[in-house]
């Protein structure tokens, strides 16, 4: 398995730990993409995901691949899942990160609420 499916496995185990329920992985509308989005029924949130995995720093933190490019990816598949799923109109919506670590074969999460 690589990297980044190792981390989105591993982000999915982490959302649900939290109570809440995968809609999608891998989301495309028009060549943009999400990687989870998720819900809160009780809070009514709907939760688009970005999963970002690095096994070093060479290329910098997970954190900072989020660039202007994705987040903009990112908001034009929402939008795209929210006209094809009228049922999550009344839903609060957000923006989050997943930054997965890999050290010495160990991963670590920083999970970042309304990342943008």
């Amino acid at each position: 398995m690589n990297t980044g499916k190792q981390g989105e496995k591993f982000a999915k185990e982490y959302f649900a730990s939290l109570g809440f329920e995968i809609v999608e992985e891998n989301y495309r509308f028009e060549g943009a993409e999400t990687d989870l989005i998720i819900k809160s029924e009780e809070k009514k949130q709907l939760i688009f995901v970005e999963v970002k995995t690095r096994s070093n720093k060479a290329f910098g933190t997970p954190e900072e691949a989020i660039n202007e490019r994705k987040q903009a990816q990112m908001v034009k598949s929402a939008e795209g899942f929210m006209m094809l799923n009228p049922e999550y109109g009344d839903y609060e919506k957000r923006f989050d990160v997943a930054a997965i670590m890999i050290e010495r074969g160990e991963m670590k999460l920083n999970h970042i609420e309304n990342a943008f």
